[in-house]
């Protein structure tokens, strides 16, 4: 039969189809159909005693029928009453009942709802809405109070509107939130069970119930469903709908059962319908969807357009009832920088057809072997073998109780298009929706394996010789940018402002209040300090420097400038191209009207997250020079707004509130501003102004001379970078670095982003550890480990990172998958063992591979072993137990590590090679070491530029894929849009009058050194395991380790010192690059040993200090680390206990909870969904091992 690949044969299920039939017809709609069905029959109140009401009580009861009982009320249906009033009453019954009902019963009840509407007729449908339904409607509250679950579960995914009074603002605010199934339960548990029901909510949901509390008026933003088509994006997802016919439509990603259809949608549709065509290789599909956001289930025509490497597609959007609507893409450019290949390849790729029907991509066929007569009439004729057998049906006739088929013959053009044979199917009702829309939701954490073609994946440096490689074209294009280059400089004349806000925490009854700023201070030359109240006279000022001085950049230093945001962002005023990584802000632009944009910068992320502006004296400038550059003293929460408006304030009160400093200090301090007024009272806005003023000229000082020590060691300007790790990637690349070596993405990037493995964190075996000669042995535990020594050691590695960097190399060169070939070679490990470090490696090759492990006959139990996966909260596991059939990712330095230190057997999967390398990295690190040294000898500030800059230069290459955006919208944007991209939406915040919508990228197409960066982790963790697994086969027993530390035994040193030179031939111990030293310390004094110690976990361990003090005293310090707790925190729970920190550790090694507060001895902020910073008293966090 002609149609063999499209239509399956199914005589002999003929019978099973036609029950199966049967079951999915859709019944004709009665007159009653078109009503509101029915609710629940037993809330009908039917009876055999019918109870008769007398017309005058039937009308008091509909009148208070929203206080009568449920037993008037069923009582009142059985009574002669319009349809109307019966529904009404109905209502009024389910409102009753579902006062009662448990937030599981509620969530039942939504699913009930949901099954129940989903079973109605189209007309049903229909009218149900019309019924239920107000589009953009403002309802007062006891209006919407009045809504049931019934109403509110067609409202998921559209967004509530609520207004309120703001008491502070002393105006109508409003606030919409997404409506969700939970954002249902929540609002009918709040309204059934009153106000102390949000008390044991968090989080955005508190947030909505805080707001309804408050609301004055509710609005549900629904926009009629012409409106929303309008809006919405084309796009593409997974056909939601199987098909009941028998035809195989596997070729356009529909099943014919749910199983079926699942095993087709694993593959996005677009890509699948590529994949039909044809047209394409395996290695260019694979640079296709390595472009695309895998986080989304749809994808849209416009992000189609972005895509590289498709060739000539032409897209046919059907939709029911209306025509037909193209888009013709012919995207066969090629960027310039990339790996041209694929591209190249799709320059003879045929004219690719796709359709577009229900949100679903498809290959769009034509002439296919089906013609619309068959489809028309398949209901009443699928009984019929000759009718099921041949699809091209031309005309049926009957002829007395017979039928008599035509067909049309072979040779003949039916004509019929994939597109027009699915859109008939759906219009006669041969596809069945699939009941579980979320049978697509499959987010498995599955093993990328290596690309079958890396070479698409790759972006070369100019100039680069690896170009070489490729074809002629690629060689011109590198030609082409050459000679395009020209001598003209646009110079842009900018103005670099430091500026910081001074705010309220407090109200005038010591209660926390939103953060509310007062005063705002600003310095260009850090001499001349302008002042003022919002972020418009720091506006107005630019404008008038634009106007007076010709400047035409703007750059605008705040220190944390994610707090400062918070009150720029409450203003009408407009901002452009956010950027929040890890939800901090640190970047934006404000637009004005006159084509004015000032970029806002955080000048934290290029000093380092820990370095405050009180630091920055200390770290940038001579001891001379930071007696005329500090930071003031201010008491924060002395300031309320009635104190200040009033202008004089106690200087006893306000001493109160200094915390560590003392009142002479203060009083100094008040005296340096002018603003002290007799023994007992000061001027709170002279000393507020002085003290901000004070504050920008530090930043501004401090910053510009960080940006001259940048220009005068390296030649680059600081603020041209965002973060001091891409300052510090430039200093390498200037230097010569990363000549030769490539950008990687998509697909490949993807497969190296999962080699990414940090520093080993973790006591020794995952057990307790405790050591001290007064802790009892327990032998019976086996999870608690005690040493009766009472000399512990923290031995610190000397700038680990930088010096795994100085002994290894950056691979350069072209990425290549490891054919069968190469696998069989380097699973033989005498052949993995030729690669090494050195620059004479027998084998120059560096290898990223996906392998199996084993255990040898000979393997080796570590207490720290090297075997590490990733448990199901995401947090990194080293094991010695490991899953041997689970795919693991090592590069070659890695993996020798573990055959050499555990004798681990290996089987190679899949893997890429680089073949060549870049020694350069070796000297530069080397040379920046030296004179960080030698400047840090000299007292020389200049020294601290160094250590940052040694730090974070391995920190860029690894930098994971940003796979979302932050979008900002005013009011007049905001539903148009999230209608029109709601299925990409993350998470939306509303800030004053503007939402930040957080959104998933559609295409992605980032690079970076990722390679790079796995290699650099790997040779430092290699530092670490010769260190460790020396000390363990010496019979030394390390207790902790952190990273680049370890804590032993004092008396252990010299023994494992010998043992490493006797290995490896250099010496272990001392302060040059990869050496290791003691490196507690006290302030009290010189750190002579420590004496106990508990080590609870992963950055939980306290040790106790014994300490020699500069008048030879003998005295107890403390090393305390708590993950999520503060020191400050342990330090007050010790003295609530009456104990020591090790006896308090000791406390929770047997299990016990406590809680630590850490808002203690420190201002603790927590910022809200609106981005609104309010002060906290305290916040508890609750610790048990």
């Amino acid at each position: 039969m002609s149609i063999k690949n499209i239509v399956r044969k199914q005589s002999k299920r003929t019978a099973g189809r036609k029950n199966s039939l049967k079951a999915t017809k859709t019944p004709k709609a009665s007159k009653t159909s078109k009503q509101v069905p029915k609710q629940n029959q037993k809330h009908t109140g039917t009876s055999k005693a019918r109870i008769s009401l007398q017309k005058t009580t039937i009308d008091m009861y509909l009148r208070h029928i929203s206080n009568i009982t449920l037993d008037q009320l069923n009582t009142l249906l059985q009574q002669k009453i319009t349809k109307k009033q019966k529904q009404q009453v109905k209502e009024q019954i389910i409102k009753i009942e579902e006062k009662s009902l448990s937030r599981q019963q509620l969530q039942d009840k939504i699913e009930q709802q949901k099954q129940q509407f989903k079973n109605y007729t189209p007309e049903q449908k229909k009218q149900y809405i019309q019924n239920h339904t107000i589009y953009n409607t403002s309802l007062e509250v006891s209006f919407f109070q009045e809504f049931t679950i019934e109403v509110l579960q067609h409202y998921i995914n559209n967004y509530i509107k609520i207004t309120f009074f703001n008491s502070e603002s002393r105006r109508e605010e409003h606030k919409i939130f997404l409506i969700t199934k939970d954002t249902i339960i929540d609002l009918m548990e709040l309204i059934h069970k009153g106000k102390n029901y949000e008390d044991n909510l968090t989080g955005s949901d508190r947030e909505i119930l805080q707001t309804y509390l408050q609301a004055t008026k509710v609005e549900i933003i629904t926009p009629n469903e012409q409106k929303a088509a309008q809006n919405q994006k084309r796009k593409g997802a997974y056909f939601n709908y199987i098909d009941i016919t028998g035809l195989d439509l596997s070729r356009y990603q529909i099943g014919n059962n749910e199983k079926e259809h699942l095993n087709l949608s694993e593959t996005q549709c677009f890509i699948y319908s590529l994949m039909q065509s044809g047209h394409y290789v395996e290695s260019q599909i694979e640079y296709i969807r390595s472009q695309m956001n895998e986080d989304n289930i749809q994808f849209s025509l416009s992000s189609i357009k972005k895509l590289k490497g498709l060739g000539p597609i032409h897209i046919t959007y059907y939709e029911d009832g209306k025509k037909d609507q193209i888009a013709n893409i012919n995207n066969s450019s090629t960027s310039k920088n990339y790996n041209s290949k694929c591209e190249d390849e799709i320059a003879d790729v045929p004219l690719v057809n796709i359709g577009c029907y229900k949100n679903h991509y498809f290959i769009n066929d034509d002439c296919l072997p089906i013609s619309k007569v068959w489809i028309n009439n398949f209901k009443e004729h699928c009984k019929y073998s000759k009718f099921m057998e041949n699809t091209n049906l031309k005309q049926i006739r009957k002829t007395n109780n017979s039928y008599c088929y035509s067909f049309y013959k072979q040779e003949q053009n039916i004509g019929i298009s994939a597109g027009t044979m699915i859109t008939t199917m759906m219009e006669q009702g041969l596809f069945q929706e699939i009941e579980n829309p979320n049978i697509y939701n499959q987010n498995e954490d599955k093993p990328i394996s290596a690309p079958i073609d890396c070479q698409p994946f790759q972006k070369f440096p100019q100039n680069s010789s690896a170009l070489k490689e490729h074809t002629e074209e690629t060689q011109q294009i590198r030609e082409d940018n050459k000679d395009s280059q020209t001598d003209i400089v646009h110079v842009c004349k900018q103005l670099i402002v430091y500026a910081d806000f001074e705010s309220f925490t407090k109200d005038e009854n010591d209660n926390n209040i939103v953060h509310k700023p007062f005063l705002l201070c600003w310095t260009v030359d850090g001499e001349k300090v302008y002042s003022g109240k919002t972020i418009f006279s720091l506006i107005d000022y630019i404008e008038q420097m634009m106007i007076q001085e010709g400047y035409s950049k703007f750059l605008v230093l705040y220190h944390n400038l994610s707090y400062d945001a918070s009150f720029i962002l409450q203003q009408q005023i407009t901002i452009r191209d956010i950027l929040k990584p890890d939800n901090q802000i640190i970047q934006f632009t404000v637009q004005r009207r006159n084509n004015l944009s000032i970029l806002f910068r955080d000048s934290m992320r290029l000093t380092g997250n820990d370095v405050s502006v009180s630091k920055m004296p200390a770290m940038f400038f001579t001891k001379e020079m930071q007696s005329k550059i500090y930071k003031e003293i201010f008491p924060y929460t002395y300031y309320t707004m009635n104190r200040y408006c009033n202008k004089i304030g106690s200087i006893e009160e306000a001493s109160k509130h200094i915390g560590k400093n003392t009142k002479e200090e203060f009083i100094l301090s008040i005296r340096n501003a002018h603003a002290y007024v007799d023994e007992d009272t000061f001027d709170l806005q002279k000393y507020a102004l002085y003290y901000c003023q004070q504050d920008v000229r530090v930043l501004c000082k401090s910053m510009q001379l960080f940006e001259k020590m940048i220009k005068e060691q390296f030649d680059l300007e600081l603020f041209k970078y965002v973060s001091i790790s891409s300052l510090s990637l430039e200093v390498q690349k200037q230097r010569g670095c990363f000549d030769e070596c490539v950008q990687v993405t998509g697909q490949l990037r993807k497969f190296l982003q999962q080699f990414v493995i940090g520093g080993r964190v973790m006591t020794a075996d995952n057990k307790i550890i405790k050591v001290g000669k007064e802790f009892p042995i327990d032998l019976e535990n086996k999870q608690v480990v005690v040493i009766n020594k009472d000399d512990t050691t923290d031995d610190d590695c000397t700038s680990m990172y930088p010096s795994a960097q100085r002994r290894m190399y950056y691979p350069t060169g072209i990425c290549k998958t490891l054919t069968k070939e190469y696998i069989q070679y380097y699973n033989n490990p005498n052949n993995l063992f030729k690669i090494t470090l050195d620059q004479n490696s027998q084998d120059q090759s560096t290898l990223y591979l996906e392998v199996k492990l084993k255990k040898s006959s000979t393997f080796i139990r570590r207490d720290f072993p090297l075997i590490s996966y990733k448990n199901k909260d995401g947090v990194r596991m080293f094991t010695n137990d490991f899953d041997t059939e689970r795919s693991y990712f090592y590069d070659c330095i890695s993996l020798q590590d573990l055959i050499t230190f555990q004798h681990i057997e290996y089987e190679i999967i899949s893997g890429v090679r680089f073949v060549g390398r870049n020694y350069t990295i070796e000297d530069v690190i080397l040379d920046m070491f030296t004179k960080r040294q030698q400047f840090k000898k000299q007292g020389n500030p200049v020294q601290i530029i160094y250590k940052l800059m040694l730090n974070s230069s391995y920190g860029k290459t690894i930098e994971a894929v940003h796979n979302t955006e932050d979008v900002i919208l005013t009011q007049k944007e905001y539903v148009d849009y999230i209608y029109k991209n709601k299925d990409f939406i993350k998470d939306i915040t509303q800030i004053g009058d503007k939402y930040i919508v957080n959104v998933r990228s559609e295409v992605v197409d980032q690079t970076a050194y990722t390679y790079i960066g796995v290699l650099i982790l790997s040779v430092s963790k290699r530092i670490m395991n010769e260190v460790m697994c020396t000390a363990e086969d010496t019979g030394i027993k390390i207790y902790y380790q952190d990273t680049d530390s370890i804590q032993i035994s004092k008396a252990d040193v010299p023994i494992l010192n010998d043992a490493f030179f006797k290995k490896y031939s250099r010496e272990r111990q001392g302060k040059g690059m990869g050496q290791f030293h003691e490196d507690y310390e006290s302030k009290k004094g010189e750190v002579t040993h420590a004496s106990r110690a508990i080590y609870l976990g992963k950055k939980f361990y306290a040790v106790e200090l014994q300490v020699e003090t500069k008048e030879h005293k003998q005295d107890i310090d403390y090393h305390l680390r708590g993950k999520g707790v503060t020191t400050q925190s342990i330090l007050k729970k010790c003295s609530d206990y009456k104990c020591d920190p090790i006896e308090l550790y000791n406390k929770l090694s047997n299990h016990e909870e406590i809680e630590f507060d850490l808002c203690t001895d420190k201002p603790c902020f927590e910022k809200n969904k609106a981005y609104e910073y309010v002060s906290r008293e305290s916040f508890i966090r609750k610790v048990k091992f």
